[in-house]
């Protein structure tokens, strides 16, 4: 009976172990919208805050400007990518709550300083696009919202998030998305592009990789490290990653 009992106890710790490595956060990505419309970027300003427990904070403030003639009604969403986690039955529902709160938490979206109530969408997909992830399986988690800016004007959104789990402590990198549709004008094009980004973690970054821009090193203490960047008219794609020692 003792030696059934080590064996089930043996098998479950196995199952565990395999579940847990199926279950990985790659990245995070910027805000998009869902089809072409004429607005253009006027400012984005990114936070990003690795905080002493972990936990990676993001806040984004986002300028944009109708330069068409008539009203642009778009869905702007942003996604959260991760491994998928073995489950006995496929939900793609709305209802799925696979990983739901294990990566992501705390979502506040701001439309011209008004909060609004974000939707929540998960789909699957094959696609190896991250050096670390596991497999071909990948999760995405859409959050939207809806927002309508009339012609010649400009609207304000406002996103924050906190990020936990991701596991930077061991993959030693973060990575953060502007990949996908090309749907602003001018290629996603900002006029201005102003990133923060914090470290009060025990991990010291290495080095910020985004499009070969030199992020600037302005920390004052040692145990708060502060970089920055600040340039104009930047295509928002490819992947900003940053690197730890």
């Amino acid at each position: 009976m003792l030696k059934k009992i080590l064996i089930l106890i043996t098998f479950l710790l196995i199952n565990i172990i395999a579940f847990s490595e199926k279950s990985k956060f790659l990245a995070v990505g910027n805000v998009k919208i869902v089809r072409q419309e004429p607005l253009i970027i006027k400012r984005e300003d990114l936070n990003i805050t690795i905080e002493k427990d972990n936990t990676i904070k993001v806040e984004s403030f986002y300028t944009f400007e109708n330069v068409g003639n008539y009203n642009v009604k778009s869905t702007f969403l942003f996604w959260l990518d991760s491994n998928i986690e073995k489950v006995e039955k496929e939900d793609f529902s709305n209802k799925n709550t696979n990983n739901r709160g294990r990566y992501i938490k705390n979502i506040k979206f701001f439309s011209d300083y008004k909060k609004s109530q974000n939707l929540r969408a998960v789909i699957k997909f094959d696609e190896n696009i991250y050096k670390n992830q596991k497999n071909e399986n990948i999760q995405r988690e859409w959050f939207a919202i809806s927002k309508v800016i009339e012609p010649s004007k400009e609207g304000k959104i406002f996103l924050s998030y906190d990020l936990q789990n991701t596991n930077f402590l061991q993959t030693k990198d973060f990575t953060y998305s502007f990949e996908l549709v090309n749907n602003f004008l001018n290629k996603n094009k900002a006029e201005i592009f102003y990133v923060n980004i914090y470290n009060k973690s025990a991990k010291k970054i290495k080095n910020i990789d985004y499009k070969g821009y030199e992020f600037k090193n302005i920390t004052k203490n040692k145990n708060n490290e502060h970089f920055e960047l600040l340039a104009g008219n930047v295509n928002l794609d490819d992947k900003m990653v940053i690197n730890f020692y």
